[in-house]
């Protein structure tokens, strides 16, 4: 079941939850920033309000948290 949950400077909490919907997921990347799209595309809600999440982070960060885990992996 996926679901993100991100909290905003002001506190407060937003959750996205797409329970048992078939989601989508792209990932776009530039030079600087990477983008991680998920989409409820079936959602029955109208189109203004289908479920989708949008994260935007910069690339350096993205490509140091994968090597990581990719050590923690390999110490498993």
């Amino acid at each position: 079941m996926a679901h993100v949950i991100i909290r905003g400077a002001n506190g407060r909490r937003h959750e996205v939850d797409f329970e048992d919907a078939e989601i989508t997921v792209e990932l776009h990347a530039s030079e600087d920033h990477v983008e991680l799209v998920i989409e409820a595309p079936h959602d029955d809600a109208p189109s203004d309000r289908k479920r989708f999440a949008l994260v935007s982070i910069p690339r350096h960060l993205l490509s140091k948290a994968m090597a990581d885990l990719a050590r923690k992996d390999r110490r498993s």
